[in-house]
């Protein structure tokens, strides 16, 4: 025998009830059934409001009772005979008027007791079990209506009744058990020992199929909803929550407490206790394998995941005692839960600081208001006396619940949990885990609800890591690291299980946002003016406001306002990757803001195009550095253009026509002064000086210009150029010279003993930097290690492709450093 239990949605309408016809019919084919079902959704909704209505005083309850009138008689038109129908129609009739019998009391006399309460909530699973039970009669299957007033016995708690399982077994038996047919049970209602209609609580009749199920001895009770099955989270927080296949009984309990919808929190007990598998199925579609609660099997799926799910609670209060009077003082925690308990208030977590100078407990919203004010008058005289401080109320906050059989006795899951909140910046506000290991419960503030589970839900190998990325910048840079993003996300997700997703685009006239991904493909389409103004605060201020998991800002620009923003940006742990220099060889002040706030934040502060492009060196300097090297001098060529216009040089060119050249290969500035002055060079060098320590300000180094005296200012660029050709002869002159002594001349920076200077310089023809070609890069490692044969770090140094892919590198990094 199988019990099939339906919720609300799946018994909505005509169509989903002829569905409900097949499934049961199916079943029949193979053993005998009990059939529980739920109200029809949205009427225990109507009729909650019109109780509440009445409670007021507003005749409008009689609105929604013609409402609740319509709805069912619309289905039984649709479903039943003609002499269905009248049957029907009569039953309706008498029930539609005892409650409105109620609710005109209720009315009357503006209170609405929990007796009364139960009373109303209970017509929805009435009217529902009364017509199905016809239509099935109707369609060839031997059903009747079993109301579970005569069948579930409970206390007196008429709107959260404990069941009396004793009790009810015989009942259940003497009705269900013994009858022919297809029992069409009432889900969610009982009675108590006074025959007073009770009720089990929002989703209680899922409890009802598993008691009926567990005394009937079913070999199987399924429950037929809406969704696939257990999620692994909620779908609606967490994008890639998977359906489980399977969960045992303790972990289905521990969900279900926790918040999980899917299963009323009671419902997995009276199964568990039988020994009957639970199953969750989706009634719209029969061919999903649902998910089999039952006990622990030697062999699963996900057995080399020890986080099976998680679930949350977020309509809940936290409360606080504490007090140096609590230490060591027996029976406080005693008073505290007795008081609480004596006046029906639900614990839903209990968190205890081992000097026991607190208690933590969270409580249902509702709860709260009547909870401090009993634990205030339990503990009156303490507070008085100030050996406990008055109670605090912490309102807007969330219980998470990691959940699963196999973190027991697995080290580290503790630990990779709570750094991987750290890491994005969730604060927990208390946490709470049983002795056996099963559940690892904590409070976070409400806002970082979504965030905490998507980063945890990531982290357990739950789903694919998924990074969100945020461009300032929509230039050369920015453009060909879209290209390689797009073209190379298809390759992290097979190979690393990474999601790049670009969510946000800016620069100072246009944005666009997507917290799902911007299509890359046509991400131009994508931008639109910018509402908010063309500040990047404003655009930092609407990533905060997503507060998304595992953020990156990438910074594309050459803007010093873009710079400013990354200590805050850091200190929203909001990790930053970044090809602009301008933070880094900023004032000393901005440098030490940003080094200040990266240390103080778990994001991290990438920078290594900064430097070289694409090419590794910050990484290896900071590798040399931590492993215990000293840094005795770093030299070499970093500017792309200098360096091609030396190169050519040496072959023989002239000095003005190679800057002409360079300018229309694209390898300088519009202005080719920008490059010939050092300046960018000279930023590059005070990275690296900053980077082993000295503490250096643009100032301090010391840097030659290329753009001879007089030709500066606001001279037209043509001009410039024409007027570029009376140096030529000195280069020339330089280059023979050098040349006279097997030498030649190059542009090279150089960092020793706490100086820094750029410029002309003659070097060997045996030098690496003599062996330069194109706009190649080049820097010079002298270390106590490399003291003989120095480290060459040696590559393409300038180009938006070459500068793109290092940023790329930098956020890849970020990402295995966050997944």
């Amino acid at each position: 025998m199988k019990v099939l239990k339906f919720g609300g949605t799946s018994i909505e309408n005509g169509d989903r009830i002829r569905n409900v016809l097949n499934i049961i019919r199916e079943t029949t084919r193979e053993t005998s059934v009990v059939v529980v079902v739920s109200a029809i959704r949205k009427v225990t909704d109507l009729l909650l409001e019109a109780a509440l209505m009445a409670c007021r005083g507003d005749s409008g309850y009689r609105s929604i009772l013609s409402e609740i009138e319509q709805l069912h008689r619309d289905l039984v038109a649709e479903l039943l005979d003609a002499a269905g129908e009248v049957e029907a129609g009569r039953y309706l009739h008498s029930e539609l008027a005892e409650l409105g019998d109620v609710l005109h009391g209720v009315c009357l006399l503006r209170e609405l007791s929990e007796k009364s309460s139960a009373l109303v909530m209970s017509f929805g699973e009435r009217f529902s079990a009364f017509i199905i039970s016809s239509f099935l009669r109707q369609e060839g299957i031997d059903a009747f209506y079993a109301d579970a007033r005569t069948m579930i016995v409970t206390d007196s708690a008429h709107c959260d009744a404990r069941v009396d399982m004793k009790a009810s077994a015989k009942l259940i038996l003497e009705r269900a058990g013994r009858a022919t047919g297809v029992p069409v049970i009432t889900g969610y209602i009982g009675a108590a020992p006074d025959g007073t209609v009770t009720t089990l609580g929002r989703g209680g009749s899922d409890y009802t199929a598993t008691i009926v199920g567990s005394v009937l001895g079913a070999e199987e009770i399924q429950v037929w909803t809406d969704v696939d099955g257990f999620y692994s989270a909620d779908p609606k927080r967490v994008k890639d929550a998977r359906v489980l296949p399977y969960i045992s009984y303790e972990e289905a309990m521990e969900l279900s407490h926790s918040g999980a919808r899917i299963l009323h929190p009671y419902a997995v007990h009276p199964a568990m206790k039988a020994g009957i598998p639970v199953i969750i199925r989706n009634s719209f579609d029969t061919s999903a394998p649902g998910t089999r609660i039952a006990g622990q099997q030697a062999l699963r799926d996900d057995a080399r995941h020890p986080v099976t799910g998680l679930s949350s609670i977020n309509s809940v209060v936290l409360l606080n005692l504490s007090g140096s009077g609590m230490v060591g003082v027996p029976g406080i925690a005693s008073r505290l839960f007795s008081c609480l308990a004596q006046n029906m208030i639900n614990i839903i977590f209990i968190s205890q600081a081992s000097s026991e100078q607190s208690i933590s407990l969270v409580v249902n919203r509702s709860q709260a208001g009547r909870a401090r004010k009993i634990l205030e008058e339990e503990f009156a005289v303490e507070i008085a006396a100030r050996q406990i401080e008055a109670v605090t109320v912490r309102q807007h906050i969330a219980i998470i619940a990691v959940v699963g059989n196999d973190m027991s006795g697995h080290p580290g899951v503790s630990a990779h949990l709570f750094e991987t909140l750290g890491k994005n910046g969730v604060n927990v506000i208390a946490v709470a885990q049983g002795s056996n290991e099963m559940n690892i419960s904590f409070v976070v503030d409400s806002r970082d609800e979504d965030k905490a589970l998507n980063c945890v839900h990531e982290s357990f190998f739950l789903s694919r890591g998924r990074v969100h990325v945020f461009i300032a910048g929509t230039g050369t840079i920015a453009k060909s690291l879209l290209g390689q993003i797009r073209d190379h996300s298809r390759t992290l997700r097979e190979e690393s299980d990474l999601d790049v997703v670009v969510c946000g685009l800016a620069n100072t006239g246009k944005m666009a946002l997507d917290d799902e991904g911007i299509d890359l493909r046509e991400w131009e389409k994508r931008l639109e003016p910018r509402k908010d103004g063309k500040a990047i605060g404003d655009y930092v201020a609407e990533i905060r406001r997503r507060n998304l998991h595992n953020t990156i800002f990438v910074d594309c620009t050459a803007s010093a306002e873009v710079a400013k923003a990354y200590p805050d940006l850091l200190a929203s742990n909001i990790s930053v990757a970044t090809a602009n220099k301008l933070g880094m060889a900023g004032s000393q002040e901005l440098y030490e803001t940003i080094r200040k706030a990266e240390r103080s934040s778990n994001a991290r502060f990438l920078y290594e195009t900064n430097v070289g492009a694409g090419l590794p060196i910050i990484n290896t300097l900071n590798d040399l550095r931590s492993s215990g090297d000293r840094i005795l001098k770093i030299e070499g060529v970093l500017s792309g253009t200098l360096s091609y216009i030396f190169n050519e040089l040496r072959k023989g060119g002239r000095f003005s026509d190679i800057v002409r050249k360079a300018r229309a290969a694209g390898y300088t500035e519009p202005d080719p002064r920008e490059d010939l002055s050092g300046a960018d060079f000279a930023r590059k060098v005070l990275i690296l000086g900053r980077e082993l320590g000295c503490r250096l300000g643009y100032e301090d180094v010391e840097c030659e210009s290329l753009v001879p005296d007089g030709l500066g200012g606001e001279m037209e660029v043509e001009l410039f150029l024409e007027r570029l050709a009376t140096v030529d002869a000195d280069y020339e002159m330089l280059m023979k010279d050098a040349a006279s002594r097997d030498m030649t001349i190059a542009y090279t920076g150089e960092i020793s003993e706490g100086r820094a200077r750029i410029g002309v310089k003659t070097v060997p023809l045996s030098s690496p930097v003599a062996g330069l070609n194109g706009t190649e890069n080049m820097v010079v490692f002298t270390t106590d290690r490399y003291r003989d044969t120095p480290l060459v770090v040696k590559g393409p140094g300038a180009g938006g492709e070459v500068t793109a892919g290092g940023v790329f590198a930098d956020i890849l990094r970020i990402a295995s450093y966050l997944v």
